[in-house]
């Protein structure tokens, strides 16, 4: 249960539940930009895009590449829903940066069968590769 210094918040993807329990902080990629989320904060409806989601409860701050979704904050709750998410810890920097290079390679232009999965594809990795590489 959440405290005054505290709120809950549930972090699930279509998968599974990532992380579900009371922090005292929330900052996430918006789609208009970041947005940080404390104890009392006002009500509201937020569209995520690819980027660094972090949080911050008793144990300590948590990291992680976020690939969209939504936010919803209501009272002393937050319910995040990822369309994929990954903790910093387990990305792979070399890896990412190979996915990356290999993605841009391709090159795409937007009239081309198949552009928005490649564009899609390619801001999640970049988000990834940002997040391993501050991790």
């Amino acid at each position: 249960m959440a405290d005054a210094d505290t709120f809950f918040l549930d972090l699930v993807t279509p998968e599974q539940t990532l992380f579900s329990g009371s922090v005292q902080e929330l900052v996430a990629p918006g789609l208009l930009g970041e947005f940080g989320v404390l104890p009392g904060h006002a009500n509201m409806l937020a569209e995520l895009t690819a980027g660094r989601l972090v949080f911050r409860d008793e144990a300590g701050e948590k990291v992680m590449a976020a690939a969209g979704g939504f936010a919803e904050v209501t009272g002393e709750k937050v319910t995040v829903l990822l369309d994929d998410a990954v903790f910093a810890e387990d990305l792979d920097s070399t890896e990412l940066e190979r996915e990356v290079e290999e993605l841009e390679a391709k090159d795409l232009q937007p009239d081309a069968e198949g552009y928005a999965g490649w564009q899609e594809q390619l801001r999640w990795k970049r988000a990834c590769s940002e997040v391993a590489k501050q991790a």
